[in-house]
């Protein structure tokens, strides 16, 4: 598991900024304030280890995610010392490389070279000297023998991106990775299904109970293309249909289950799981995922703006049933002026240290309408 993250000189976070991190992972706060960047540090050093089987190449475009130019990632500021080199440093469960500190320049336009490499406080780059009529003519770091087995590290991310799949008229049945198998997007998903049936039966049941009524079936488990039929029970009957003629929360919610269930070990990454669903079935989501990181070898990374994550993570912290409790949980808050606070959960689910802008904006708005409403002709 990864302990802690720092990040220096990337996108937003110009100083080292400093992340710690439990089983369970919550970003939440204003638009634009460098959520998604913390993810897209850990993401880029696994989709280079997907492309290179290690992370000296830092591959800026690739199965996760797709940042344009190297460039781009510098935190902008010409003033800045070592303006041409990002930092992330990591601290670990695993005793061969507890610490890891890695830096990296411009290769080419959308690649970055390792410049930085620290195991466990051992500086793996040296000096090399050209000597040349009698005098030193220049200066240069180079990478030597470090211990590769760190870079497991990065080799088992699973990411489902905001912008997945929805409703379809048809899915291929691609060749499935073995690393992020399901894909970013969750275009694998009825491949994966249609493969494991314990898999299709556990995420039924799962769709059933969080979205109030509803199971998926496969037409055309034997074919290159499959179609994604539902069966919605509701209380004035039950309706079978297609993907394409249902709504988009079933579709969206669909491929956040399979992550979950069928991730074993390693980090799942997931942006907005609120998307498209009702407040009730956004909370019994997050006891998907509280129950599944403490049942498994798993760290989750969150994304949201709603509320009903968050109240419905600090509830199960106080539930017997849910194993999960506030120190598996860590929660950063990124407010408007780009300050990022670290949240508290205590022993009774409450949040002692809690911030403006963070969900207040129901009882503002209540408020107002008070004012305006009720009590303006003095009531």
């Amino acid at each position: 598991m990864i302990n802690k993250l720092s990040i220096e000189n990337f996108k937003c976070f110009l100083h080292p900024t400093e992340f710690q991190l439990s089983s369970l992972n919550i970003f939440t706060g204003y638009n634009g304030r460098g959520k998604s960047s913390v993810f897209q540090t850990l993401l880029l050093l696994g989709q280079s280890f997907i492309k290179n089987g290690n992370v000296e190449k830092l591959e800026v475009n690739g199965n996760f995610v797709r940042l344009d130019l190297f460039e781009d990632l510098l935190y902008k500021d010409s003033s800045i010392r070592r303006k041409d080199k990002m930092f992330f440093y990591l601290e670990t469960d695993v005793s061969e490389y507890r610490t890891i500190e890695v830096g990296y320049k411009e290769y080419t336009e959308r690649t970055g070279k390792i410049c930085h490499l620290k195991i466990n406080d051992i500086d793996y780059f040296q000096e090399a000297s050209s000597i040349g009529g009698g005098k030193e003519e220049a200066t240069n770091k180079s990478l030597y023998t470090y211990p590769k087995h760190f870079h497991a590290l990065f080799s088992n991310f699973n990411y489902v991106s905001a912008d997945r799949l929805g409703p379809t008229l048809f899915e291929e049945k691609d060749e499935i990775s073995s690393i992020n198998p399901l894909n970013s997007n969750g275009d694998h998903r009825l491949n994966i299904l249609s493969r494991n049936g314990l898999l299709l039966e556990a995420t039924n049941e799962w769709l059933n109970y969080i979205m109030d009524g509803g199971n998926v079936s496969i037409n055309g488990l034997d074919k290159k293309s499959a179609v994604l039929g539902l069966h919605i029970d509701a209380g004035n009957g039950s309706k079978d249909l297609k993907s394409i003629n249902c709504g988009f929360g079933y579709s969206y919610i669909l491929s956040v289950i399979i992550v979950l269930l069928s991730t074993e070990e390693g980090c799942i990454f997931i942006e907005n799981p609120e998307a498209h669903l009702h407040p009730l079935a956004q909370a019994r989501l997050m006891e998907l995922v509280c129950e599944q990181v403490k049942k498994k070898n798993i760290q989750v990374f969150i994304e949201t703006h709603s509320e009903h994550i968050i109240n419905r993570v600090r509830l199960c912290t106080l539930k017997k049933e849910f194993s999960i409790t506030n120190k598996d949980v860590s929660l950063y808050f990124f407010d408007k002026d780009y300050r990022i606070s670290s949240l508290t959960i205590d022993e009774d689910g409450q949040v002692s240290n809690w911030p403006i802008g963070f969900f207040d904006q129901q009882e503002n708005d209540l408020r107002e309408i008070l004012k305006l409403g009720l009590f303006r002709n003095g009531c």
